[in-house]
């Protein structure tokens, strides 16, 4: 339990720092856009590279079930709120704002350093299989709204191919299991670079933080807590219970569940044209929110497994 405190204390300084270089004005709203770039294109994919590379990739059929569990729970998640909120008759926009924070987790912006810090390395392998799910969701929501909305197709493949998170995916397992070497060198500049992600993950997502304006999309955003925070954990832990996982798999799976609204809502709510301000209101109030449900749901596991 002192590792998931010391990690909350950790992870909580270093968001405050990035909302508190926001308020001296040492940084400011735009700046969020360039440090996301550095992460997803450097230090992100750097980062699952060298984890993937260096990990025991012998139970990678175990592994290979994390991103199904992801898709699963998203899914569920998604149609109960979607289910919820079609009987109040909100406009179509409105109603998928709140529905896409539901889907999409921040399984890698805050599920990785919460992970790596817990549950070390072996846990964040496990994290990485389980937010490729995330990346399909993304995808499927793309299409789905693309259906409901319009927009092109082809520019959404576009940018899952160009992802450099999947292509750090695939080239760190084929360099595992074919033994590939990569050199001293290239593997220290790596580890320099990945070494980089978490801290500023944790500042950008600091200085996202915007409360203003949040009392008007209240309800909606309490809805999102209720299901993003305790409901998918629930979801996630039937059906890690179902398959009959346990250890490692069993609790990341259920821990990732229960990350807030991911960065990747944004992107949808803007491509899409969505009600943003919903969907950034939800985002901010689960990821406020779960910096107290995570370290409940981190600290009960033990018991659950025990019972289980």
């Amino acid at each position: 339990m002192s590792e998931v405190i010391s990690t909350i204390i950790v992870i909580l300084f270093l968001i405050f720092l990035g909302y508190f270089l926001k308020r001296i004005n040492l940084l400011n709203i735009k700046d969020i856009e360039v440090l996301n770039k550095l992460v997803i294109n450097v230090a992100m994919p750097c980062l699952i590279f060298s984890s993937l590379y260096a990990a025991n990739l012998s139970n990678i059929t175990t592994l290979a079930v994390m991103p199904t569990i992801s898709i699963t729970v998203g899914a569920i998640s998604g149609l109960l709120v979607y289910l919820i909120l079609r009987k109040k008759n909100l406009p179509e926009k409105k109603l998928w704002g709140a529905v896409v924070p539901v889907v999409i987790g921040n399984t890698a912006f805050l599920g990785f350093p919460m992970v790596l810090g817990v549950f070390g390395q072996s846990g964040l392998l496990r994290a990485i299989f389980y937010d490729m799910g995330t990346l399909i969701l993304f995808l499927s929501l793309s299409i789905l709204l693309i259906a409901n909305f319009g927009g092109n197709i082809k520019d959404v493949f576009k940018r899952i191919l160009g992802f450099p998170v999947l292509w750090a995916f695939i080239l760190g397992i084929t360099f595992n299991l074919l033994n590939i070497p990569i050199g001293n060198i290239p593997a220290s500049i790596i580890g320099y670079l990945s070494a980089a992600a978490i801290p500023i993950i944790m500042i950008s997502l600091g200085l996202s933080l915007q409360f203003k304006g949040l009392k008007n999309n209240l309800k909606i955003a309490g809805l999102d807590v209720i299901v993003k925070l305790v409901i998918a954990p629930i979801i996630a832990l039937t059906i890690v219970t179902l398959l009959g996982l346990s250890n490692m798999e069993f609790t990341i799976a259920i821990v990732e569940a229960g990350m807030p609204s991911g960065m990747l809502t944004m992107v949808l709510a803007v491509s899409y044209n969505l009600d943003f301000g919903i969907s950034a209101d939800c985002s901010v109030v689960t990821t406020v929110f779960s910096l107290i449900t995570l370290p409940i749901l981190i600290g009960t596991l033990p018991f659950i497994t025990g019972i289980i």
